[in-house]
């Protein structure tokens, strides 16, 4: 494919070729000078045609087609799909997924890859991400898009430059009549409501468990995670912290979930008198000192007390 940059530095050749003969020959004004011939690609550049890297003239949204959609067992997904670029300007863009819910609100966007596909021509990629349970037990349809280079595909609002294409999580395509929603807003700790704490010590080598509901109570979807901390006294430094539970739930939705909790040292679980329960949307990670102190948590049973012995009875 010839640059355009090149067209225009081959019109400048024969424009002053032309002006150096009619120079040489002397300007009479009754004989004009006879236009030089010039090539299609000097006539396309001077009639003002696109040229390959233009994105205001010629371009057009890419098309997507032939797509195909695998999830295995570890969460591995991979998508293929050709692209048709209908326009004369050459396409480059970055590839996006998105995940929706039941209620069509996006669950995640994902990046797949960038493209280059050629004006007029198309092109088949292949591209692989990863889709644990917790999302992907919640997805009733995805869609892929294209936004540009220079765009992100997580921007608030998007900015597609491609045709979306929808379908469902077998692969199979639906219409894509509905607009695409805008990717959820980071989450916080305040979207989130605890209830039902309860840490039970069963005696039993699997240890302590935890039980808790998290509601969702904003206006959007809301993901993050747990992490319970355990504190010689109030107001040291946390002895332990680990995480326990993840979620990620619609508007008003909540989960009841038992998750084991085991501590780097064992030692800690006599030397812990109190225990906080915090959620946010990084877990253990900076959670601390973020949405209030915390949900206190009761203690279980010390090892060794009586009620220990008899639930291992």
């Amino acid at each position: 494919m010839t640059r355009s940059d090149q067209r225009r530095g081959h019109a400048w050749g024969v424009l002053f070729l032309g002006l150096a003969v009619a120079w040489a020959t002397g300007c009479k004004k009754e004989q004009p000078v006879e236009s030089a011939p010039v090539d299609a690609g000097v006539v396309a550049v001077d009639a003002g045609l696109p040229d390959a890297g233009s994105v205001a003239q010629g371009a057009r949204p890419l098309r997507f087609s032939n797509v195909g959609l695998q999830r295995v067992e570890d969460g591995d997904v991979t998508v293929t799909y050709t692209l048709t670029n209908p326009g004369t300007a050459q396409g480059r863009e970055k590839v996006c997924l998105m995940l929706l819910d039941a209620h069509d609100l996006a669950i995640e966007v994902r990046w797949l890859g960038s493209i280059t596909v050629k004006g007029g021509l198309e092109d088949t990629f292949e591209d692989q991400t990863h889709v644990d349970d917790l999302q992907w037990n919640q997805v009733r349809s995805l869609r892929l898009f294209t936004t540009a280079s220079n765009d992100y595909c997580s921007d608030t609002p998007l900015k597609p430059a491609s045709e979306p294409f929808r379908m469902l999580p077998t692969g199979a395509p639906v219409p894509a009549d509905l607009s695409l929603p805008d990717p959820p807003p980071e989450s916080a700790p305040e979207d989130f409501e605890v209830s039902g704490l309860q840490l039970r010590q069963t005696g039993t080598p699997a240890g302590p468990s935890l039980t808790f509901t998290v509601k969702n109570v904003s206006d959007h979807r809301a993901s993050g995670s747990g992490c319970l901390r355990a504190y010689a006294q109030e107001g040291s430094r946390a002895l332990e912290e680990v995480d326990a539970g993840e979620f990620d739930l619609a508007p008003k939705a909540s989960s009841t979930q038992t998750v084991a909790v085991t501590f780097h040292r064992a030692r800690h679980w006599e030397e812990a008198t109190v225990l906080r329960y915090f959620v946010g949307p990084h877990g253990c990670v900076m959670s601390e000192g973020v949405g209030g102190p915390g949900h206190p948590v009761t203690l279980p049973v010390k090892a060794g007390s009586e009620e220990v012995q008899h639930d291992a009875e």
